[in-house]
């Protein structure tokens, strides 16, 4: 046998030469899934036989109705999450409720807390103090703001922006923040006021002007906006000439080109309320002598 007839050992002369490669050639050979095909057939025999209705229709329309079922069932169940439960809305009422009553107990026990200050002053005054003594108490009540004062000062009044803050679409920057009210009360202070209330809530030593969420805390009392009233005694005069020269008038412009409106005023008279008694942490007896 010449060189081109030889073959290998094992092998039979029929044999294909790509034999070892099966599953590349049926790849290639017949790229569809045998199943399809005899789908392919059997569909074709319907057909032949006079049955051209297509069984495919059935199918798409059970699909399209259980697709639209599904549909409605998603939108029943996503209405009944999102419209409000009753058991949250009675523990919501029963919060507001316990909330409105707690802040009526505060401001009852607040009153009566002022009224008892003024008893115990006129005691004091009553009593065998000495001048000079009652002279350096009233001066002390005056800087702790536990007295009610009177005289003329300056107002200073800031408002939130967008249709004075009802409006949903206004932005951050043009609400009035509790960093706002405090950059007014130092200038205040700076300039020469004598005694300082906001939205009526007198400063004392230990006061805090804070936020709570959307909130503006005075003393852990919020403040009723959207305009917020900074009331200061003091020499009108010198309050007015000293907080045009402080840096109070250049922020109020800045928070104007935000969206928020202010204006300052002066007032003939003014009366700030007496703020929360001071909590009595050390005391020494005037009347005894050292080393006794």
């Amino acid at each position: 046998m010449n060189a081109a007839g030889r073959r290998r050992p094992g092998t039979r002369p029929d044999a294909r030469p790509d034999a070892s490669m099966t599953l590349l050639t049926e790849v290639m050979e017949r790229p569809l899934d045998p199943g399809y095909a005899a789908a392919a057939r059997r569909r074709e025999a319907r057909r032949a036989a006079g049955k051209d209705a297509d069984p495919g229709v059935p199918g798409t329309v059970t699909a399209m109705l259980v697709a639209v079922g599904l549909g409605l069932a998603v939108t029943v169940a996503v209405g009944h999450l999102r419209a409000p439960q009753p058991v949250a809305g009675q523990a919501r009422s029963v919060l507001i409720d316990q909330v409105t009553a707690r802040s009526e107990q505060v401001e009852e026990l607040t009153g009566r807390s002022v009224t008892l200050a003024g008893q115990v002053e006129e005691l004091e005054r009553a009593g065998t103090l000495p001048s000079a003594l009652r002279e350096l108490n009233d001066l002390d009540k005056l800087s702790n703001g536990t007295e009610a004062v009177t005289g003329p000062g300056l107002v200073v009044t800031l408002t939130d922006g967008g249709l004075g803050g009802e409006d949903p679409e206004a932005g951050a920057d043009q609400r009035v923040w509790d960093t706002d009210l405090q950059f007014v009360v130092n200038a205040l202070w700076a300039s020469g006021a004598e005694a300082i209330s906001v939205g009526g809530q007198r400063l004392t030593a230990s006061s805090a002007i804070r936020s709570a969420g959307a909130a503006i805390l005075v003393d852990l009392q919020p403040l009723n906006g959207p305009s917020y009233k900074v009331e200061a005694i003091g020499d009108p005069e010198k309050l007015e000439v000293e907080f045009a020269r402080s840096t109070g008038p250049a922020y109020l412009q800045v928070l104007g080109t935000q969206g928020v409106e202010s204006s300052v005023a002066g007032a003939d008279e003014l009366r700030l309320a007496a703020g929360r008694p001071q909590t009595l942490r050390w005391a020494t007896n005037v009347n005894q002598k050292d080393g006794a």
